[in-house]
């Protein structure tokens, strides 16, 4: 039990807090870190201490621990950050050092600390999640920072994780959000409407989209097998239901499929006829752009089905504000 407790405030002692600003910010950067110390210190008991282990978890937590243990992997406080649940924390590459990542956070997480915990600790799992994708497959990681569908995968993993996390450690906790219940509820549907209510994407189709390349067939029933998709869901996604999510979930679909189409031609061209992005124009491609026009006039018209999205987003904020 000795060692265990030592690990942890090692852990707490070492971190990096990067920050520069007038005696007020530093002061502010001050109380942020000795906060946020608290409530890693807990997280760390937490997963340590649970009789109950999700080994994901486990691995991906420690892997990041151990990164800033090392001082590879420095916290930043972040005062321009979300104050919200949403875009609260991030996590970025150091302009001066591609090679090394930094974590942020904002005063969000520890002003909501103790009446919330599984929200702050869901937060900084999500955030380490982002921190072992980029070290772990880092190539991959730089590449989507111009590549919706694997950027789309990336932000899937860490909310993935965060579900893991909390319908292993935290599912009996009377401390409990709305989105924290959300977010465990969804884990057995592969976080499906998770991915559809915060990032505006219907994960299914997405897969459906991204694997077209893979299909052994040339580049031109490729193409055309991609433009078909888009006019079959003009044909089959409807908006007569009074559901407001099942509305919203009919414009994701279609929001899908534009959103990401520019980055499917151009994965099966360049796999197919080795086009290279420089060279890439949509307008190359008549008809999979005429289709694309077509999904997007039906978004035009049923755009008001979008704000389901940020009206969601306020109403959950408001939960936190209590």
């Amino acid at each position: 039990m000795f060692m265990k407790k030592s690990s942890i405030l090692i852990f707490i002692l070492t971190l990096v807090f990067t920050g520069t600003g007038n005696a007020s910010n530093e002061n502010e950067r001050k109380k942020f870190e000795y906060e946020f110390n608290i409530i890693l210190a807990d997280l760390d008991s937490v997963i340590t201490n649970s009789k109950s282990q999700q080994a994901t978890v486990v691995k991906n937590y420690n892997f990041v621990k151990n990164k800033i243990l090392n001082k590879e992997l420095p916290i930043a406080f972040d005062s321009t950050l979300n104050y919200n649940f949403f875009g609260c924390a991030s996590f970025g590459i150091k302009e001066k050092d591609p090679q090394k990542g930094v974590m942020s956070f904002g005063r969000f997480i520890v002003d909501h600390y103790k009446k919330y915990p599984a929200l702050a600790y869901a937060v900084i799992i999500n955030t380490f999640q982002s921190a072992y994708d980029y070290y772990n497959n880092r190539d991959l990681f730089l590449i989507s920072d111009n590549n919706l569908i694997e950027k789309t995968y990336f932000e899937t993993d860490a909310i993935s994780l965060e579900a893991m996390f909390l319908n292993t450690y935290m599912k009996d906790s009377p401390q409990l959000g709305v989105l924290e219940k959300y977010l465990i509820a969804d884990l057995p549907n592969g976080m499906d409407g998770s991915v559809i209510l915060f990032y505006t994407t219907d994960l299914q189709l997405l897969h459906t989209m991204d694997n077209i390349r893979s299909e052994g067939k040339s580049e031109s029933k490729l193409l055309k097998k991609f433009s078909s998709m888009g006019k079959d869901l003009l044909q089959t996604v409807t908006f007569k239901s009074d559901s407001k999510w099942e509305n919203y979930c009919s414009i994701i679909k279609l929001k899908t499929y534009v959103y990401y189409s520019q980055q499917v031609i151009f994965d099966i061209v360049h796999l197919k006829s080795g086009v290279t992005q420089a060279a890439f124009k949509l307008e190359n491609y008549p008809d999979n752009l005429e289709t694309i026009k077509q999904v997007q006039k039906v978004i035009r018209d049923h755009n008001d089905d979008l704000n389901y999205h940020q009206e969601t987003l306020d109403i959950l904020g408001d939960t936190y504000k209590k």
